[in-house]
């Protein structure tokens, strides 16, 4: 009966975690979708506290990381021919991972373009000619010693 307890436990646990990732891996891809329309738009205050937030997120996915390995060696271990919701919650993180890693790289293009553009109106405005400046100083060449 404690070993049955024990397994309900694990695999409990195991899919309170898999469910947080998947809650988590949620919030990562609608943050991206924010920080592409920053991007789109030049904010770069709304983009730095997007990428602020971004590295918490990513800590956070770590940390679940290392919470489900454990738990997944104990299901597998208690679970040999295994049960049926964690293979497809896991084929679910999956297919959001591939989603999240592609629109991250999708962002880093966009950013790397953005740059670019930026980097060549800059360039741009140093290229300009100047004109001398109105209040240039004059150099008198005739003094008028009359009056």
């Amino acid at each position: 009966m404690e070993q049955t307890d024990q397994k309900v436990a694990v695999l409990k646990r195991l899919r309170e975690m898999l469910v947080r990732q998947r809650d988590t891996f949620s919030t990562y891809l609608q943050l991206l979708e924010k920080e592409e329309q920053s991007i789109r738009r030049g904010d770069s205050d709304a983009l730095l506290a997007q990428v602020e937030l971004e590295r918490s997120i990513i800590a956070d996915i770590y940390t679940l990381k290392k919470v489900i390995a454990p738990l997944e060696t104990l299901y597998r271990a208690a679970y040999p021919q295994t049960e049926s919701t964690i293979p497809r919650m896991k084929a679910t993180l999956e297919v959001m991972n591939a989603e999240l890693i592609a629109h991250n790289d999708r962002n880093r293009q966009l950013l790397r373009t953005r740059m670019e553009e930026l980097r060549t109106e800059i360039g741009a405005l140093r290229a300009w000619p100047r004109d001398a400046a109105p209040y240039a100083e004059v150099v008198p060449r005739m003094v008028d010693i009359t009056t």
